[in-house]
């Protein structure tokens, strides 16, 4: 698989204005041999060719190349948080914890006591130990940074939402929902709201990358 040769040597791939990205990090990311191994409980022959084959290998090869911007990408959003300084008050990081917490608790249809079980097979002292984690990863200071540079102004103007009921009203109509302009204009809002927001978010990383100083090695 292609990812071995990464986690045996630990070189540097890729450099974020000066940050290095090793291959270690890329491997754990990519994680080439357990998709081959999902793949293989599909297709034992897809899987073989995409080990063994030149066009498998090219296959891994572009993935571990997106995996490699992605982790690029977040690079930036960290820098770009330390740059802004961000910050968290102790309530904030508390509530964003409770509400991952009730997350998964909800998706993965858990009690407290499975919860907490769940983490000492993880090797947590306790779920403070848990929360302590949680409450320093970088990506709460990212999220923050999105919400208050990149995606704090954005509103669906009425004039937006009239113009995609319009474009989609056959679509809709023929696909038996609801052509109501009134019952559908909340999930018309909601719909083009993530997709303004995902719009601002990637123009603004692209900013972010033209400022930097980038160097890819592989």
């Amino acid at each position: 698989p292609a990812d071995q040769s990464l986690n045996t040597n630990n070189q540097v791939v890729a450099t974020v204005n000066g940050e290095e990205i090793t291959s270690q990090q890329l491997a754990q990311q990519a994680n080439v041999n357990q998709i081959l191994q999902q793949v293989s409980q599909v297709d034992q022959q897809l899987a073989q060719i995409l080990a063994s084959s030149e066009a498998g290998s090219k296959v891994l090869e572009e993935l571990q190349n997106a995996k490699l911007d992605s982790i690029i990408d977040n690079v930036l959003l960290k820098q770009a948080a330390e740059e802004a300084d961000i910050t968290l008050s102790q309530d904030e990081k508390d509530e964003i914890y409770q509400q991952q917490k009730n997350a998964i608790l909800q998706q993965q249809q858990m009690d407290e006591e499975q919860f907490l079980s769940i983490l000492e097979q993880q090797g947590y002292e306790n779920e403070a130990a848990y929360k302590e984690e949680f409450s320093n990863n970088p990506q709460i200071k990212i999220n923050k940074l999105i919400e208050e540079k990149v995606i704090a102004n954005i509103e669906v103007s009425e004039e937006e939402l009239q113009q995609a009921y319009d474009e989609n009203k056959d679509a809709l109509a023929q696909s038996g929902q609801d052509t109501s302009y009134e019952e559908i204009k909340p999930r018309l809002r909601q719909m083009l709201k993530q997709q303004q927001q995902s719009q601002a978010i990637q123009e603004y990383l692209d900013e972010l990358r033209e400022k930097a100083e980038i160097e890819k090695n592989i």
